[in-house]
Protein backbone atom coordinates (compact mmCIF):
# COMPACT_ATOMS: atom_id res chain seq x y z
CA UNK A 1 0.00 0.00 0.00
CA UNK A 2 1.41 3.37 -0.98
CA UNK A 3 2.17 6.00 1.61
CA UNK A 4 0.86 9.52 1.05
CA UNK A 5 1.82 12.75 2.81
CA UNK A 6 -0.09 15.97 2.16
CA UNK A 7 1.06 19.57 2.51
CA UNK A 8 -1.82 21.94 3.13
CA UNK A 9 -0.70 24.89 1.00
CA UNK A 10 -4.00 26.11 -0.41
CA UNK A 11 -3.72 29.50 1.33
CA UNK A 12 -0.26 30.24 -0.11
CA UNK A 13 0.06 28.18 -3.31
CA UNK A 14 -3.59 27.84 -4.25
CA UNK A 15 -3.75 24.09 -3.72
CA UNK A 16 -2.73 21.29 -1.41
CA UNK A 17 0.04 18.92 -2.47
CA UNK A 18 -0.01 15.18 -1.88
CA UNK A 19 3.13 13.14 -2.51
CA UNK A 20 3.37 9.37 -2.58
CA UNK A 21 6.31 7.11 -1.90
CA UNK A 22 7.42 6.69 -5.50
CA UNK A 23 11.01 5.67 -6.13
CA UNK A 24 11.66 9.20 -7.44
CA UNK A 25 10.24 10.86 -4.30
CA UNK A 26 12.21 8.50 -2.04
CA UNK A 27 15.35 9.33 -4.04
CA UNK A 28 14.70 13.09 -3.72
CA UNK A 29 14.08 12.73 0.01
CA UNK A 30 17.25 10.69 0.60
CA UNK A 31 19.32 13.13 -1.48
CA UNK A 32 17.84 16.10 0.36
CA UNK A 33 18.62 14.60 3.76
CA UNK A 34 22.14 13.71 2.67
CA UNK A 35 22.70 17.28 1.45
CA UNK A 36 21.38 18.61 4.77
CA UNK A 37 23.75 16.43 6.79
CA UNK A 38 26.68 17.44 4.57
CA UNK A 39 25.83 21.11 5.11
CA UNK A 40 25.72 20.52 8.88
CA UNK A 41 29.15 18.88 8.64
CA UNK A 42 30.36 21.96 6.75
CA UNK A 43 29.20 24.13 9.68
CA UNK A 44 31.30 21.98 12.01
CA UNK A 45 34.31 22.01 9.68
CA UNK A 46 34.18 25.80 9.35
CA UNK A 47 33.93 26.25 13.11
CA UNK A 48 36.86 23.86 13.61
CA UNK A 49 38.96 25.87 11.14
CA UNK A 50 38.12 28.99 13.14
CA UNK A 51 39.04 27.19 16.39
CA UNK A 52 35.59 27.50 17.91
CA UNK A 53 32.48 25.47 18.57
CA UNK A 54 29.66 25.68 16.02
CA UNK A 55 26.90 28.08 16.96
CA UNK A 56 23.37 26.72 17.31
CA UNK A 57 21.90 29.34 14.94
CA UNK A 58 24.30 28.08 12.26
CA UNK A 59 22.70 24.65 12.51
CA UNK A 60 19.23 26.21 12.55
CA UNK A 61 19.93 28.17 9.39
CA UNK A 62 21.11 25.03 7.59
CA UNK A 63 18.14 22.95 8.75
CA UNK A 64 15.65 25.64 7.73
CA UNK A 65 17.33 26.28 4.37
CA UNK A 66 17.32 22.60 3.46
CA UNK A 67 13.77 21.97 4.62
CA UNK A 68 12.57 24.75 2.33
CA UNK A 69 14.83 23.68 -0.56
CA UNK A 70 13.93 20.00 -0.23
CA UNK A 71 10.19 20.57 0.03
CA UNK A 72 10.33 22.74 -3.11
CA UNK A 73 12.20 19.98 -4.98
CA UNK A 74 9.84 17.30 -3.73
CA UNK A 75 6.83 19.30 -4.94
CA UNK A 76 8.54 20.23 -8.24
CA UNK A 77 7.99 23.94 -7.59
CA UNK A 78 9.33 26.71 -9.80
CA UNK A 79 11.12 29.75 -8.43
CA UNK A 80 7.92 31.80 -7.98
CA UNK A 81 6.16 29.10 -5.98
CA UNK A 82 9.33 28.37 -4.02
CA UNK A 83 9.42 32.03 -3.03
CA UNK A 84 5.78 31.78 -1.92
CA UNK A 85 6.62 28.59 -0.02
CA UNK A 86 9.04 30.60 2.10
CA UNK A 87 6.04 32.61 3.32
CA UNK A 88 4.40 29.50 4.78
CA UNK A 89 4.66 28.42 8.38
CA UNK A 90 8.08 26.96 9.07
CA UNK A 91 6.44 24.50 11.48
CA UNK A 92 4.03 23.27 8.80
CA UNK A 93 6.82 22.76 6.27
CA UNK A 94 9.07 21.04 8.81
CA UNK A 95 6.25 18.76 9.93
CA UNK A 96 5.48 17.85 6.32
CA UNK A 97 9.11 17.09 5.49
CA UNK A 98 9.62 15.16 8.73
CA UNK A 99 6.58 13.06 7.89
CA UNK A 100 7.86 12.42 4.35
CA UNK A 101 11.31 11.38 5.66
CA UNK A 102 9.80 9.10 8.30
CA UNK A 103 7.14 7.52 6.07
CA UNK A 104 9.16 7.18 2.86
CA UNK A 105 12.69 6.56 4.17
CA UNK A 106 12.29 5.64 7.86
CA UNK A 107 14.67 8.53 8.66
CA UNK A 108 14.52 11.62 10.83
CA UNK A 109 15.05 15.20 9.76
CA UNK A 110 17.48 16.89 12.14
CA UNK A 111 15.91 19.28 14.61
CA UNK A 112 17.49 21.82 16.91
CA UNK A 113 16.40 19.65 19.82
CA UNK A 114 18.27 16.68 18.37
CA UNK A 115 21.37 18.80 17.80
CA UNK A 116 21.34 20.19 21.34
CA UNK A 117 19.69 17.27 23.13
CA UNK A 118 17.24 19.73 24.71
CA UNK A 119 13.52 19.06 24.55
CA UNK A 120 13.86 15.79 22.70
CA UNK A 121 12.53 12.45 23.87
CA UNK A 122 15.44 10.78 22.13
CA UNK A 123 19.07 11.11 23.08
CA UNK A 124 20.34 10.19 19.61
CA UNK A 125 23.50 11.89 18.47
CA UNK A 126 23.86 13.35 15.00
CA UNK A 127 25.89 10.28 14.01
CA UNK A 128 23.08 7.97 15.12
CA UNK A 129 20.59 10.02 13.11
CA UNK A 130 22.76 9.52 10.00
CA UNK A 131 22.91 5.76 10.44
CA UNK A 132 20.03 3.66 9.21
CA UNK A 133 19.63 0.06 10.33
CA UNK A 134 18.83 -1.92 7.17
CA UNK A 135 16.63 -4.35 9.14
Amino acid sequence: MSKVVTLNAKNILGKDFSVIDTFENVKKTNKGLLDMFKAMDDVEDKAKEEHRDPLLPEYGMVINEYILKNVAKLLNLGSEDTKKLSEMSRSDLAEFYQKVAAEFCQMQVPTMGAVTGVGEDTKQSKEELKTVDPK
